[in-house]
């Protein structure tokens, strides 16, 4: 891996996305983009939501086709991870370097661009569709628009797997460059339901957390929590073979270990201890890592009574008794559920802890749930040297998805 960017609550870029989980502090506020929002009808009114965010103040090059939020915040992402890389503006950097593909995830896809047509068509009729809706809300625009944008020729897919997507991703993404298919692929994430319909569904679900204070209403692995709290944001990270950033002269900033996915086939939303176990599992056998060579695992952890006590299950499963004191932690408690971008995140966020030596908190958790007890660093996070460290993404749909993250000395 050897560039990364972000665009989160705590603002555009990887270093006030560290500054913000590694100090405690929490990016949830109430949410502007929606309005005056009628508390009879929506009990929740706050979120991680990314706030001023001007694609065209922040990109290099003109985005000449308008692009809904989360195209553009993946954009903005892909040009800091592809700049820190020294690939911006000179993607084939060498002619020894095959074309450069794009994986992205996203769990709702362009959601902006889909909603008007609807709602332009049940209101005014079917001219007020207009002609390039198609081209906007595809799934795959995401991916398209970041290979076109910055002339990126090699493999261009997109991940569906919900809140597993950006995992899932950068999972794929390192089977093509360790197979051969790709020597360089940019990968990761973006995901914004911030629309009127979007958050309707999400607040009509019934899992969205109550409280009176936003910055106190994530709780994962908290006694009282009771529900996750909704987020928007993207993460894109550039991933080489060694062999390739060696002939690059780039000094890679963390290595991808391993890649383990599996499915629950069980229930569209209820996860289960087997299939996530199935995941972490299989993620340690591909990197050829024991369970006791891990240092810190970022937990899925969205504060959901059925996540939280089935991923504690699963991991001292895994972990054994260990997995009781392996410092573990869930920075949702501070960012909120980015949905298909929140893998991708943590990764970048695994990456930093790799490279400070510094494990951040779960916030929020206040009285540890007994039933759940693992050490999940509450409140304040803490120096810790470590080598290793595992990345949870267990979604809707039973989709399981773990990456193993390796430091550079």
């Amino acid at each position: 891996m050897t560039g990364m960017g972000a665009v989160t609550p705590f603002g555009v870029g990887v270093a006030p996305l560290w500054n913000g989980v590694s100090t405690g502090r929490s990016g949830i506020d109430w949410i502007q983009s929606l309005g005056e929002l009628d508390p009879a009808h929506y009990p929740v009114r706050y979120g991680g939501e990314v706030a001023g965010f001007d694609v065209d103040a922040l990109l290099t090059k003109h985005c000449e086709v308008r692009v809904e939020k989360s195209v553009q915040m993946a954009l903005v992402a892909s040009q800091q991870a592809l700049e820190q890389a020294g690939l911006l503006g000179n993607p084939q950097a060498s002619s020894d370097v095959g074309p450069i593909g794009v994986i992205a995830g996203s769990g709702h896809g362009a959601c902006y661009e889909s909603e008007g047509p609807y709602e332009g068509f049940f209101t005014r009729g079917p001219r007020a569709v207009r002609p390039a809706t198609i081209a906007k809300c595809m799934f795959n625009s995401l991916s398209s628009n970041v290979s076109i944008h910055f002339g990126l020729t090699g493999p261009n897919h997109v991940i569906a797997s919900a809140c597993s997507s950006g995992t899932a991703a950068m999972g794929l993404s390192a089977i093509l460059i360790r197979d051969g298919f790709a020597d360089i692929v940019l990968c990761g994430g973006a995901d914004s339901a911030f629309t009127p319909m979007m958050f309707t569904c999400w607040t009509n679900m019934r899992v969205m957390a109550r409280h009176a204070e936003p910055k106190q209403a994530s709780r994962p692995f908290d006694a009282q929590r009771n529900g996750l709290v909704l987020a928007e944001g993207a993460a894109m990270l550039v991933l080489e073979s060694r062999e390739t950033a060696e002939r690059r002269g780039v000094q890679p900033l963390a290595t991808v270990l391993g890649y383990g996915t599996s499915s629950d086939a069980h229930h569209i939303t209820a996860p289960t201890v087997a299939g996530q176990v199935a995941a972490m599992r299989s993620c340690l056998t591909d990197a050829g890592v024991g369970s006791k060579q891990v240092d810190y695992i970022n937990l899925h952890g969205t504060a959901t009574h059925a996540n939280d006590q089935t991923e504690a299950t699963a991991v001292v499963e895994v972990f054994g008794r260990r997995g009781e004191s392996l410092p573990t932690s869930s920075t949702k408690s501070m960012l909120g559920h980015s949905l298909g971008a929140s893998g991708a995140i943590e990764a970048a966020i695994c990456v930093e802890a790799l490279r400070h030596g510094f494990v951040p908190p779960t916030i929020n958790c206040d009285t540890p749930d007994p039933d759940v007890g693992l050490d999940y660093v509450p409140n304040e996070g803490r120096t810790s040297p470590m080598r290793i460290a595992l990345s949870n993404s267990f979604a809707f749909g039973g989709n399981n998805a773990c990456l193993l993250l390796g430091g550079q000395k």
